[in-house]
């Protein structure tokens, strides 16, 4: 009996930290097993292990995330070589990932503490977050780190390393030599190097000007579906800029970037086919396309929309929906939406007229120096049966828009009809514009909001 009392159970070893299982767990979305065991691995000196240990903190996975950490792990498999954690940890100076910001959690948790108990605030976020809260910026150290993972043939490293250079970021300004890391990258296939030396070389910027190489770097960056360099084409092909001229190209170019939902691409396709370039003319199209991009909030698509529904071009008119693009577009200060829907509103199309508004649509068009809203306001101040009926307004803007209209019938009429207010006009109401136009040439946003 004694005997099966002292009978040693079996052994319960802790299983031995296994790089391939973790692998298989991350991969199976269980990070709390593969930080059970890339933890000890990294602890170990594991360089795989570290970087795959630093991408953890940095997104959060299986642990808190904390970009302190997360660079702490980086920099361990960085200086053992590691070229993708060179480059995580280049990306963490560059881009200041996880410094502390005031509105962060640990930073107002410290705060609170700090005023009741200053050490035991300072003692507790270093147990908590031991190798920081995050990296501040330091150009200069993503420079060292960069470099090292691009002499190892890191292809974004050496694109990021071309971007430093060519916007002057830790070292001086020097397109040459940012068309030189570009050119390093783009050769090895990255697509967002290959469409930045295209740029250079449709630019002229580090290299001689060269419209052949351009398209032959966008067409290599496109064929492997970057939309920026689809986009690129298109307009060389409907532009004819370096290339023939082809509407079709363009319009097949336009439509792999739209596709992806780039919004400029959207509604340019979509303005293919309001034209008929390219492709059959239908209204149709252009409305879901501009649609597409408006709701991504591009202002030429919603301008564009308001016009398709205001005009009845896909369909019987619809005021109510033209206005709610035209606020969209005029909102971002697109000034042909603040013009027509200044119009709409003072003029009640597709419902009650909102004069006060309507003119205060026209006058930020105006601000922008749109002869069209000037000599629209100066009707309707000039209208005797209107209820905005001002001569001396109407004097102004009349003025005005002739001042900026091009000699012609248009700019007679214009002088003409301010002629014929001013001969209306006492020396002090003369004298009233005379001030509101110096005024406006000072600040036309402060007088057109007056």
């Amino acid at each position: 009996m004694f005997g099966k009392l002292l009978k040693r159970s079996k052994s319960t070893h802790p299983r031995k930290p296994d790089f391939q299982r973790g692998l298989a767990a991350f991969e199976a979305e269980d990070y709390t097993a593969a930080v059970a065991d890339w933890l000890p691995l990294a602890e170990r000196g594991e360089a795989e292990a570290q970087y795959r240990l630093g991408q953890l903190y940095a997104r959060g996975l299986g642990v808190v995330r904390d970009f302190g950490d997360a660079a702490h792990w980086f920099r361990k498999a960085a200086e053992q070589g590691h070229r993708e954690a060179q480059f995580s940890l280049a990306l963490c100076y560059a881009n200041g990932e996880g410094a502390a910001q005031d509105t962060a959690l640990p930073v107002r948790w410290y705060k609170t503490v700090a005023k009741a108990n200053p050490a035991a605030a300072e003692a507790n976020l270093a147990l908590l977050y031991p190798n920081g809260l995050g990296i501040t910026p330091d150009i200069a150290q993503a420079l060292h780190w960069y470099r090292l993972a691009a002499d190892a043939g890191h292809a974004e490293a050496q694109h990021h390393i071309g971007l430093l250079h060519a916007f002057g970021q830790g070292v001086p300004q020097d397109h040459a030599a940012a068309a030189a890391w570009y050119r390093m990258s783009a050769e090895q296939g990255y697509a967002v190097a290959q469409h930045a030396l295209a740029s250079l070389y449709a630019n002229g910027q580090g290299v001689e000007r060269d419209m052949d190489q351009a398209v032959a770097w966008y067409g290599r960056a496109a064929d492997q579906g970057f939309v920026n360099a689809q986009l690129a084409l298109a307009i060389l092909h409907e532009q004819g800029s370096g290339v023939e001229a082809d509407p079709a190209r363009a319009a097949a170019f336009y439509r792999q970037a739209a596709e992806q939902g780039h919004p400029v691409a959207q509604v340019n396709l979509g303005l293919l086919y309001a034209r008929g370039h390219g492709v059959p003319k239908d209204y149709r199209e252009t409305l879901k396309w501009c649609r597409l991009s408006a709701e991504q909030g591009n202002v030429n698509a919603q301008f564009n929309l308001g016009l398709i529904h205001s005009n009845g071009l896909a369909g019987a008119p619809d005021y109510a929906e033209a206005a709610v693009w035209y606020r969209k577009a005029a909102t971002q200060g697109n000034v042909g939406a603040q013009v027509n829907l200044g119009l709409m509103l003072i003029h009640g199309w597709g419902g009650r007229p909102e004069l006060v508004e309507g003119v205060d649509w026209l006058r930020k068009a105006a601000a922008q120096g749109h002869t069209g809203a000037m000599s629209n306001l100066g009707a309707l101040y000039a209208d005797q049966g209107g209820k905005a009926y001002n001569p001396v307004q109407a004097y102004v803007w009349y003025i005005m828009a002739a001042a900026g209209t091009q000699p012609g019938p248009e700019h007679d009429g214009l002088e003409a009809k301010a002629h014929a207010l001013g001969n209306q006009l006492t020396s002090e109401d003369r004298h009233k514009a005379q001030v509101i136009m110096e005024e406006w040439k000072k600040n036309p946003k402060l007088v057109a909001t007056a």
